[in-house]
């Protein structure tokens, strides 16, 4: 397998390093963290594991290989600056979803399979409250829960089905309307929902930046500003990075929905864009007309272009969905105006008594999205070296920082450490291949087509 980077679906999006040095934020979660843009690897490099992409995925990797094997040598390259990309962009969600839902999963999965994923996902949730406690991350982690919110009929009789299916696979999901639903949240639009009680929410800014500082505490080498321009499948593996070289046995490949411009997974994992609007901060008189001030629950509405939506440590209301969009040939965007104008009017239809409240920030970002909404976890490559995890599908915040859980024990038995246990009970996505979709233009064209079905089908149902 070889990679090569091509730079021109980055034209359209902002650079995370201007000409002066400075770091380029894009939304309202950048502007919370302080980043003096790393210096780029510009020498020849020899490494035992090099890992590709600055985000979640690429950092737990990190942070997992050198707590199993502290001795590793292992470099860190990032594009742009850690954080700068999906990881930084994110609502901040830590949920245990995968696929579309719960239900989606049960439906394709079968009982068993299903439950155990999913119990890999409330671990994967654990471990971030986990990891945040431990290690004193700053990123104003919250314990608020998840509410599915239904707005029409058809997604109610599906999200009773979910919610019998959680029952019957042991989770503790709770069905909420009328009084206990407005002990939630308040709106004429809502007419029940299901809430879990375990999710959190993060700054994912902060959060990223704190897992850089952290792996570096523990001897991992970060190179900002470096992207993967050339990736040869040689042993060692060859990777041309920014000006320089990195000789390394094995490479995490940590690139998620930017794959498609280094050619990795090209087809397989699509890189999805979706888009969020902040408000002002509110006070707690606005909060409580609506309900919100007390539970603060992390808030999700029940259709096939879902609206999600939370609050910030201080009373912002982030709120996005909508639509998601593929862009021709791959092109990368942080900005839609038609999306954003279309959010905020959804935002005042939920929430009349906000109508006058004030947007400040609009941003966007991107998805790995497969054609079944599953991750994928990995090796690949004429030697076996090559390893890769992504396709989180919009649902990536818990599984990318545990991602190293499931690689590290993969990757250090690879290289010959037998004596590093597995880890136990691997879920199904562990070696899962996202289907193919085609080449340019019938992908964009098939996308497109299947996006248009799914937002007729949310208008016939009112959703």
């Amino acid at each position: 397998m070889q990679l090569k980077l091509d730079t021109a679906p980055w034209q359209s999006a902002t650079k995370a390093v201007d000409g002066d040095g400075r770091h380029q934020a894009v939304g309202y979660w950048h502007e919370t963290v302080q980043v003096a843009p790393g210096a780029p690897l510009s020498d020849k490099i020899q490494c035992d594991v090099a890992i590709v992409g600055g985000g979640f995925t690429g950092l737990s990797t990190a942070y997992h290989l050198k707590r199993q094997k502290p001795d590793l040598d292992v470099a860190l390259i990032e594009a742009g600056v850690v954080g700068h990309g999906a990881s930084g962009r994110n609502g901040g969600f830590v949920m245990p979803l995968l696929g579309w839902d719960l239900l989606y999963a049960v439906d394709k999965l079968g009982d068993k399979t299903a439950r155990a994923a999913y119990r890999v996902m409330y671990d994967a949730v654990a471990h971030v409250k986990r990891m945040a406690l431990e290690h004193n991350l700053d990123c104003d982690l919250e314990a608020t829960g998840y509410l599915l919110l239904n707005t029409c009929g058809a997604r109610e009789k599906r999200a009773r089905r979910e919610y019998g299916a959680a029952h019957r696979l042991g989770f503790d999901h709770q069905w909420l309307e009328r009084d206990a639903l407005a002990a939630y949240i308040r709106s004429d639009r809502f007419s029940s929902g299901v809430f879990d009680p375990h999710p959190c929410v993060i700054n994912p800014a902060k959060l990223s930046r704190a897992m850089k500082q952290l792996v570096e505490s523990l001897g991992v080498k970060v190179y900002e500003q470096t992207p993967l321009r050339a990736l040869k499948d040689e042993k060692p593996a060859l990777l041309h990075a920014g000006e320089g070289e990195i000789r390394a046995h094995q490479v995490m490949l940590a690139v998620n929905g930017y794959g498609e411009a280094l050619g990795f997974m090209k087809s397989r994992v699509m890189p999805v864009h979706t888009f969020i609007v902040l408000t002002e901060p509110l006070t707690v008189k606005q909060l409580d007309s609506v309900g919100w001030s007390e539970k603060r629950a992390s808030l999700e509405s029940a259709r096939n272009f879902i609206h999600y939506f939370r609050l910030t440590a201080d009373n912002r209301i982030l709120f996005g969905g909508e639509d998601a969009k593929l862009y021709f040939q791959g092109r990368y965007f942080d900005r839609d105006e038609s999306v954003f104008e279309a959010l905020k009017s959804r935002f005042r239809e939920y929430f009349p008594l906000l109508k006058d409240v004030a947007f400040t920030h609009e941003w966007g970002g991107v998805l790995g999205v497969s054609l079944d909404m599953f991750p994928s976890f990995g090796a690949t490559g004429k030697y076996g070296n090559l390893f890769y995890a992504g396709g989180y599908s919009g649902h990536g915040v818990a599984l990318s920082n545990y991602a190293g859980a499931l690689l590290a024990p993969m990757m250090l038995r690879a290289a010959g450490e037998t004596h590093i246990p597995e880890f136990p009970d691997a879920p199904f996505f562990v070696g899962h291949r996202p289907a193919w979709l085609g080449f340019e233009p019938l992908r964009y064209m098939g996308v497109q087509a299947y996006r248009g079905l799914l937002h007729i089908q949310d208008i016939i149902e009112g959703a």
